[in-house]
């Protein structure tokens, strides 16, 4: 996702920034360093102690995943991305739609990111509504929130469509994958879909 503005180098990271970008690498492509994230950092211990991983032992949650990046990758796409006629636990929030229809959906998630200057990348294969896309434009919400000298309107509209777009467009189905995942994958991945839905009703609130 390109954003309309170019965040400062330099600048220290908000707690809840450095979630997100935490969180938008653990659910992310195949990479080396979302499987250092998960595997060897502690990070997983983090979300434990904040209570987010539902009294699991970060430890145990790490048992029979793969080291090797071509396991790795293949453990990923296996569980997200591939499968028929879907596969065990989509990142899309039209997948988990019950009632309303699934172009307005994506519409409204398109609207969102155009309001504050955004756009998928052309070629992306991922819809607008996948969660990698969604974090990375709480990400712009955030930045655009804590900015020094931003403008109080700005910063007022980037507040209220943070808890709008959290509440409609994240809460609203990640909660459902989390218990997907439960019954579909590797534990790892119910128990921070958890955590993430937990971070999600913290970052949704008005500051």
């Amino acid at each position: 996702m390109r954003d309309a503005a170019e965040e400062p180098c330099g600048q220290r990271k908000p707690t809840r920034e450095a979630l997100a970008r935490s969180f938008l690498l653990a659910f992310g492509r195949p990479a080396e360093e979302q499987r250092d994230l998960l595997l060897a950092s502690d990070w997983l211990e983090d979300l434990a102690s904040r209570g987010w991983l539902g009294g699991r032992d970060p430890g145990k949650l790490r048992e029979g995943l793969p080291r090797d990046s071509g396991e790795w990758e293949s453990l990923l796409l296996s569980t997200f991305d591939v499968g028929f006629p879907a596969p065990p636990v989509p990142l899309f929030e039209t997948h988990y739609l019950k009632e309303g229809n699934a172009p307005a959906v994506l519409h409204e998630n398109v609207l969102f990111h155009k309001a504050f200057g955004c756009e998928v990348s052309e070629g992306d294969a991922d819809n607008p509504d996948h969660l990698r896309h969604q974090l990375a434009f709480l990400l712009v919400l955030f930045w655009l929130e804590d900015r020094s000298g931003a403008d109080p309107e700005t910063v007022e509209g980037a507040r209220r469509a943070r808890q709008e777009f959290i509440e409609r467009h994240l809460r609203s189905w990640v909660p459902q994958a989390a218990a997907r995942a439960e019954k579909m994958a590797h534990p790892l991945w119910g128990s921070l879909l958890t955590a993430l839905d937990a971070w999600l009703a913290e970052a949704g609130q008005i500051a």
